[in-house]
């Protein structure tokens, strides 16, 4: 499945884009675009869904299935909150935000690990209840079904999702990702509580239930921790060091020191100082300076201030 959802991640990309997966998808224009692709394609996937589970749950008179129904549809208001998310993101800088609000993404992404960990709390008490009352879910083959075709269904969505969002380094659509995989496993364990019921296990579902929702909650929690740990500013070490060596390749700097990255979602922004001889004058500083500023800006589409600094030589003796 991941094979034929990266394919369809290329096409989906080359036909809404206008451009192949090897160009340029991150600016912030294109970013907002695959979000809201990723968003549309959630919409109606879910309105298809609630619509077949509704029909067919009004057919049998299946309690499960028109519950399940209702949950997919309202799927269609993350779907919403998605694309609120992004284009607030993607909106220009002015006076008061000079750097953008790409920030705003990690606000969506924090509201999204909040309502999967509410999703899992949910599993988790509606796990008890089932196996405390030993709760029969009434169904039939047709209902499992149709559950196992919208798990997959589902499944597919949470892999494009993934894969839009790696594509991007969105962590609004990899959160999103988690939260259709949260309802294809809500759907199996709805096929799996009816298999089991009719063979006289009652509590199967309440169990595995309760395992998943463990699950879904740690999942929350991470995504939770490492959105907020972005909002306050937090270090990429493996991004610093890759700086570090670029800007040591410029001829002229012996050391650097200092270095700073500010994300902003869409963008990053870097600061760091260099160390020069001391001997060169302020325009042969200033060009070392350049040469360096624009080759970090032309390895990673990002904003550069470069700090020039007098190298000091250690003293070994």
């Amino acid at each position: 499945m991941k094979k034929l959802t990266s394919k369809t991640t290329d096409f989906l990309i080359l036909k809404f884009l206008k451009t192949n997966k090897d160009e340029n998808i991150t600016s912030p224009d294109a970013r907002k675009k695959i979000g809201y692709l990723e968003a549309i394609i959630s919409i109606i996937i879910n309105l298809f869904l609630a619509i077949i589970k509704g029909f067919f749950g009004l057919m049998i008179n299946s309690i499960a299935l028109l519950a399940d129904a209702v949950h997919t549809a309202s799927d269609v208001l993350t779907s919403l909150v998605v694309i609120m998310g992004f284009k607030l993101s993607a909106m220009p800088a002015d006076d008061k935000h000079p750097h953008g609000h790409g920030r705003i993404e990690f606000l969506t992404t924090l509201f999204i690990s909040m309502l999967l960990i509410y999703i899992g709390v949910q599993f988790a008490i509606n796990s008890y209840e089932r196996f405390v009352e030993n709760t029969v879910v009434a169904g039939s083959y047709l209902v499992i079904a149709i559950m196992i075709f919208a798990a997959l269904l589902k499944e597919w969505l949470a892999q494009l999702s993934v894969n839009l969002g790696e594509r991007i380094k969105s962590t609004t659509l990899i959160a999103d990702a988690w939260h259709h995989r949260t309802d294809a496993i809500a759907s199996i364990m709805v096929a799996i509580a009816i298999l089991a019921s009719q063979f006289g296990y009652y509590r199967v579902d309440a169990i595995l239930g309760f395992a998943v929702s463990l699950l879904i909650i740690y999942t929350g929690l991470v995504i939770l921790n490492e959105s907020i740990s972005k909002i306050i500013g937090e270090t990429d070490h493996e991004e610093i060091e890759e700086i570090e060596k670029l800007a040591m390749s410029i001829e002229g700097v012996k050391n650097t020191h200092d270095i700073l990255m500010h994300d902003y979602g869409a963008h990053k922004n870097y600061s760091l100082h260099i160390e020069l001889d001391k001997n060169l004058t302020v325009e042969q500083a200033h060009q070392i300076a350049d040469k360096v500023e624009n080759l970090i800006e032309s390895k990673k589409e990002s904003k550069v201030i470069v700090h020039v600094d007098a190298h000091k030589k250690v003293d070994t003796n």
